[in-house]
């Protein structure tokens, strides 16, 4: 199987005024389709900092990178956007929902980005329904993104990172501002959507969140400590999103 994302001793380093700090310090692994891994560690420990590389949202400043056999080098800016668009979903602890605008607004804006073909509405509904249907909040549609909970403006910001059905979704502390039954939903919909097939990477320090992944990756000080099956797995089961 040929893996989906495979680093070869990827290193990243930010210079400040002529004081370098090594945030990720030559580190190596791969990740196959259909993997569910948790990149864990402590705050400063270079965990969202690799997950920034991973999502082509920063570049390396050593080593390199490979995406669906690809060294991210050879990608042009195009390419790079188009890649963030249509084969990578984010979802941020902070939501990053737009204000003054509607559920179903927030998760059509990966489709108004995308610079294929002639836009068609109709489907384009149809994949916002969808989206929103599969974290629970189909009902949600038409409310303000201030008129939802936490809980479910993270549920928001999951639907328009698959809204485009993506290769693989970067989690980055995604139950960070939730509380704990919140952040059981959220676990609960990043599992089946690992079930259904899609990649997920989550990036957290917290140890429980981490549980529910297949593979953790632990991280300190910009290396990888340990990198192995979890075999303390949590499963979110039983858990209703329309709640």
């Amino acid at each position: 199987m040929q893996s989906l994302i495979r680093v070869n001793k990827l290193e990243k380093t930010f210079d400040s005024g002529g004081v370098k700090t090594h945030a990720v310090k030559g580190v190596s692994f791969k990740i196959d389709k259909g993997e569910f891994i948790s990149i864990m560690g402590p705050s400063g420990s270079g965990k969202s900092t690799l997950m920034q590389m991973l999502g082509f949202l920063d570049r390396p400043t050593g080593g390199n990178y490979y995406f669906e056999g690809k060294n991210s080098i050879k990608y042009d800016l195009d390419e790079l956007a188009d890649i963030r668009n249509q084969k990578i979903g984010f979802v941020f602890q902070t939501f990053n929902l737009l204000a003054r605008t509607t559920v179903y607004e927030n998760v059509e804006l990966p489709l108004l980005y995308y610079r294929g073909s002639k836009k068609n509405r109709k489907k384009d509904k149809e994949k916002i329904e969808k989206a929103l249907e599969s974290v629970g909040l189909g009902h949600r549609i038409e409310y303000g993104s201030n008129q939802i909970s936490g809980g479910e403006k993270q549920r928001v910001a999951i639907a328009r990172a698959l809204v485009n059905d993506p290769e693989v979704i970067f989690a980055d502390e995604p139950t960070g501002n939730l509380d704990s039954k919140s952040g059981a939903k959220i676990m609960k919909i990043l599992q089946e959507l690992n079930q259904e097939g899609k990649t997920v990477i989550l990036v957290t320090h917290e140890v429980y969140t981490a549980k529910h992944a297949r593979r953790i990756i632990k991280m300190v000080d910009g290396e990888i400590v340990k990198d192995g099956e979890n075999k303390e797995r949590e499963i979110a089961n039983g858990i209703d999103l329309r709640k």
